[in-house]
């Protein structure tokens, strides 16, 4: 074939050559070659992109996932105090349902207690006792101006003191709720 009827065979090279050799074979399978090189190329270059994009990706999921494990686990820790305090709380009224009415519980110290808080030193002064605990503590010898009194409007365990001052209100349901807002509140 004539050079002029021969089209052109052109080769575009990604670097300058080292070595040249000429493959056995026509144009066409010179050609295919040179394609199949590039197709190998361009695929090998994308799946580099792709193994890029998917790690990328990872990254970020990987990353989102772990604010939303810390989240969570602030948010199952302040949960969990809530949850640990208002058990505490619910043991403790328990034991109160069962040691009041059994009178296992230190009656005369609670009195002495509220007593020296009452600020009426050895004034007059009435406690007033649920009369469960009132009969409990007869013949138990206190200051000369203290007067027990039995009052069905009190509760076991608790200790009312009227003074001249005023009234010292020693209750133990009132007492488990400030313990208990007090730990909620330290546990915020």
């Amino acid at each position: 074939m004539s050079p002029e009827l021969q089209p052109e065979l052109r080769a575009t090279l990604d670097a300058a050559p080292s070595v040249v050799r000429i493959a056995p074979g026509s144009r066409a399978e010179a050609w295919e070659r040179v394609a199949l090189a590039r197709e190998a190329r361009a695929r090998a270059a994308g799946r580099r992109e792709g193994e890029c994009a998917a790690n990328e990706s990872a990254a970020a999921a990987l990353s989102s996932a772990a604010e939303r494990l810390d989240a969570a686990r602030e948010s199952a820790r302040d949960g969990l105090a809530h949850t640990a305090v208002d058990l505490a709380i619910e043991v403790v009224r328990t034991l109160l349902r069962v040691e009041l009415p059994a009178g296992r519980y230190d009656l005369e110290g609670m009195v002495r207690e509220a007593l020296s808080f009452s600020g009426v030193d050895r004034g007059q002064c009435v406690v007033h006792l649920h009369p469960a605990d009132a009969a409990r503590l007869e013949g138990v010898r206190f200051r000369s101006g203290t007067k027990i009194e039995a009052d069905e409007g009190v509760s076991r365990g608790s200790v009312h003191v009227t003074t001249p001052q005023g009234l010292l209100v020693r209750d133990l349901d009132e007492a488990v709720r400030s313990i208990a807002e007090r730990l909620l509140g330290e546990a915020r």
